[in-house]
């Protein structure tokens, strides 16, 4: 492994030790992130553009508003999401990728074509 390329696992230790702690800290922050149900589908959506909030639940079948609105509020937390209310009237909002959010394009495109390859349809 180059120096230039990050460390997902921690060294081995002993057999002792938990497993959870054999994974790097921000491997296991990101997994514990996406993990979350629903998470990766709205950054997948937010992908597509700015979405006002009943644009991101068309396009996210089954999600509820309950669920969707406490996911964007997490997201905006990690900067990864911003939330630009428009003048009205009405009043609008609009979410949209920030560049941290952006920025993880490339690692959702990789985990799209690994499923496509290697996960079986429902």
């Amino acid at each position: 492994m180059s120096s230039s390329e990050p460390r997902l696992f921690a060294p081995e230790g002993n057999a002792d030790d938990n497993a959870c702690e054999s994974l790097s800290e921000p491997l296991a922050r990101v997994m514990t992130m996406l993990g979350k149900r629903w998470t990766g589908v709205v950054l997948s959506t937010l992908m597509q553009g700015p979405m006002h909030f009943s644009e991101l639940k068309r396009g996210i079948p089954g999600i509820s508003d309950r669920i969707l609105h406490e996911r964007l509020v997490e997201l905006a937390t990690l900067d990864l999401v911003e939330r630009n209310v428009m003048a009205g009237p009405p009043v609008r909002v609009i979410y949209k990728l920030t560049k941290h959010g952006a920025a993880m394009r490339p690692a959702l495109n990789e985990l799209t074509r690994w499923a496509e390859g290697h996960l079986r349809p429902e």
